[in-house]
């Protein structure tokens, strides 16, 4: 059956989930969770949470689906530690860093890949399970088909969103919020720019709209198409929301669940006021069903106002007075023989599982009443007190011999008690056998910082160049031969597929393909476009590859591809071990953007130490801020009709602030790049980034400039980095130094 997965930010909100009907529940404990303004829970209630779950059968899932920088890496551990003694039954990750500790640490601990590894495909799932995941999260955005082909290719758990709000930029990719501030949603922490208005060229610039402000998932009516997919657990969005969204989705998602388990061949229809309860609990004012039937479109998309439904006070009570009174109990039997002469004899038994597990308990020996006698009804009363414990009597057999003495008999109703409140004591003890697992300390951080370096004394950083227009690698190209210092361009998917002429050999020149931002199999088959710019490389003269997501370097392990793998700052390595988990898959790695430069030198230093890899750092670039199923050009305006054809167009947003952020389709894998408003430029900083000879290359990366500025651009820096006198091209524009010094909370 499939699993039903309920979100708690809280403890009261955990208990009316399970009380609900979910089988699991997902929450984040006091660190290393996505998200950091939920209530969340200390450790002695993620502990009490663990023992409750598992006393009625239930599952707790912890967030631990941060990034964590290398100097928070030793904390991990010590935060682990004592949830892995108590048998937490799985981590949601996202840092593979973190997954390798855990892993290798804590291998009782079922790992389960994020979200936020924007797992696309059959290739990335099967290489988070060859990287020791048992479950994976894909991303919202897959088809119904996609996630179909994940389960039954890559022989993995999946677990699909099913209910809540919807991002829109693919979980993991998104850097607007931390680019626009320092709230990072890779950190939990998102401003949720996405739900702002914004005004467009396609549209008037005077008129506000909510273009990236998705309508949130309800799927209650595709209950049976996600069970007959393979679907492993439902999965509910909504750590934020209050006590009542949880137990009231819950309740109704549980429902249909069962019907359909009761009756699979019958088509249930859901109530209109099942509908409205849903409608009403915290959902936007418009819904849909999200992705699994549609990839992209207006009808998608909350335009007018991202704002919620109101809620019915008299739905909320009933929620509360259904679900939210108190803690589940456990249904127990009781036996109690009371023989006159003999011990105290009394059984308390349970169910855990299809286990019938009964504990006994023998008291003082029973004698003759000398006075009142007692009677099965005052030994039933204090036998039912059980209000303090996680039990409730379902059946209490008393049988009372006195032996024909014709006095009854007595026992101490005290020590009825105590009998009572020890056979508690023992039947929960039984009920949670196996519940801890010894763990050796460790000082994890102390030697993780004693770790030996073996770093050179300095680098000389070479120049490295991404082009996206033919415009720009005609200039690169040029640059190339003017100065020494460049020695590889990357060249955009697209670019390369559409070049006419491959450009001749350079000697010390590198040439490699960019891969697209995004790969998919749904409308276009993207995996085939990768195996076919494969293997046309070494005719044309190409190298290698930049990797940008783990769909892509699952397929070049399955495949065995010799070239050059290079990962792009979306393979996310914010500590060392992140780089250790993928050190035999690629060659060189990239220093993430929401990276300080300080830690970005300690990422470099313990990148180097433990794996050799060298890193490349960007010191010019717009950023890509988000990429985006969701095209706004089709949504304010209409589809240009190229879709899965060769084929990009550039249109721009503006912000309150009158930023222009300027956007890039890409037709043949349906797909939008929003750029930041302005580059981030790193021109002042070179004499820094020089001296702390961490980085082996350093990028620029070319996406909307012209092709004047890009020679402009490209001249200005190398000739800087030779710390030759030139006059300052960024004087007069405006730039940003991204998060050279401003770190992300």
């Amino acid at each position: 059956m499939v699993e039903l997965l309920a979100p708690a930010g809280g403890y009261e909100t955990m208990v009316g989930a399970f009380n609900a009907g979910a089988d699991a529940v997902y929450l984040g404990g006091s660190k290393f969770g996505a998200r950091a303004y939920a209530d969340n829970f200390d450790k002695e209630q993620v502990l009490d949470a663990i023992s409750y779950a598992h006393l009625h059968g239930k599952k707790i899932y912890m967030t631990v689906n941060t990034l964590v920088k290398e100097r928070e890496y030793g904390e991990v551990y010590d935060f682990m530690l004592p949830f892995a003694e108590k048998k937490l039954d799985g981590v949601i990750v996202q840092d593979l860093g973190v997954m390798k500790l855990i892993r290798d640490e804590f291998p009782e601990i079922e790992l389960h890949g994020s979200t936020q590894q924007t797992v696309t495909g059959v290739y990335g799932a099967k290489l988070l399970k060859e990287l020791g995941c048992v479950r994976v999260v894909p991303a919202r955005e897959l088809s119904l088909s996609e996630m179909k082909s994940i389960k039954h290719k890559a022989d993995i758990e999946v677990e699909a969103f099913i209910h809540g709000a919807m991002c829109y930029c693919y979980s993991g990719m998104c850097l607007f919020s931390s680019m626009v501030g320092t709230r990072s949603g890779n950190r939990g922490r998102c401003a949720q720019p996405c739900r702002l208005p914004y005004r467009s060229d396609l549209t008037g610039k005077n008129k506000e709209q909510y273009p990236l402000s998705l309508k949130d998932m309800c799927t209650v009516d595709l209950i049976p198409e996600l069970i007959e997919a393979g679907i492993d657990s439902f999965k509910i969005e909504g750590r934020m929301k209050k006590p009542e969204y949880a137990a009231g989705v819950t309740h109704i998602y549980r429902k249909y669940i069962d019907l359909y388990y009761k009756e699979p061949d019958k088509k249930h229809e859901i109530s209109r006021e099942d509908m409205e309860i849903l409608r009403s609990l915290y959902l936007r004012t418009e819904i849909s069903q999200g992705y699994y039937h549609k990839h992209n479109g207006k009808d998608m998309v909350t335009l007018a106002s991202p704002a919620y439904n109101g809620t019915s006070d008299a739905v909320l009570a009933d929620i509360k007075d259904r679900f939210l009174g108190g803690e589940l109990k456990i249904k127990c039997d009781i036996d109690c023989k009371l023989s006159l002469d003999e011990d105290i004899y009394i059984t308390m038994s349970a169910f855990k599982g299809a286990e019938h597990i009964v504990k006994e308990i023998r008291g003082s020996k029973v004698q003759t009443a000398s006075k009142r006698p007692m009677d099965k009804e005052s030994v039933y009363k204090q036998l039912s007190r059980l209000g303090n414990t996680p039990f409730e009597a379902e059946n209490i057999s008393i049988s009372i011999d006195d032996k024909g003495n014709g006095a009854g008999i007595f026992v101490p109703v005290s020590e009825l008690n105590e009998l009572r409140r020890a056979l508690c004591e023992e039947l929960e003890k039984a009920l949670l056998t196996d519940e801890h697992v010894e763990t050796v300390k460790k000082d994890y951080g102390k030697s993780q910082a004693n770790e030996k370096e073996s770093l050179p004394e300095n680098v000389k950083g070479d120049v490295h160049i991404l082009v996206t227009t033919k415009d720009q690698l005609e200039v690169a190209l040029k640059k190339a031969d003017e100065y020494s210092d460049i020695t590889r361009i990357y060249v955009d998917s697209n670019l390369y597929q559409s070049l006419d002429n491959t450009p001749s050999s350079r000697g010390r020149l590198e040439l490699m393909v960019a891969l697209p931002y995004m790969t998919r199999t749904e409308q276009y088959d993207g995996v085939s476009e990768i195996e076919r710019i494969l293997d046309s490389l070494g005719d044309k003269g190409f190298d290698g590859v930049l990797v940008r997501n783990l769909e892509q370097l699952g397929l070049l392990h399955d495949r065995k591809f010799s070239g050059k793998v290079i990962l792009d700052y979306g393979i996310y390595i914010w500590n060392g071990q992140a780089a250790e988990m993928l050190k035999d898959l690629a060659c060189e790695a990239s220093i993430p953007y929401e990276l300080t430069f300080h830690e970005a030198k300690e990422v470099s230093k313990k990148v180097r130490q433990k794996t050799g890899l060298p890193e490349t750092y960007n010191i010019y670039g717009y950023t890509p801020m988000m990429i985006s199923a969701g095209c706004v050009k089709k949504t304010l305006g209409t589809c240009s009709g190229f879709q899965n054809k060769l084929h990009s167009e550039k249109l721009s947003i503006y912000d309150r602030m009158d930023n222009e952020l300027k956007i890039t389709t890409n037709c043949l894998d349906c797909y939008n790049i929003i750029w930041n408003a302005h580059p981030t430029s790193l021109h002042k900083k070179l004499t820094n980034i020089q001296d702390a000879g961490c980085f082996d290359h350093y990028r620029i990366d070319m996406s909307v400039e012209s092709q004047k500025e890009c020679a402009d651009i490209i001249s200005y820096y190398l000739d800087s980095l030779k710390s030759e006198s030139v006059s300052d091209i960024f004087e007069n524009a405006e730039y940003t130094t991204g998060h050279f010094k401003r770190g992300v909370e």
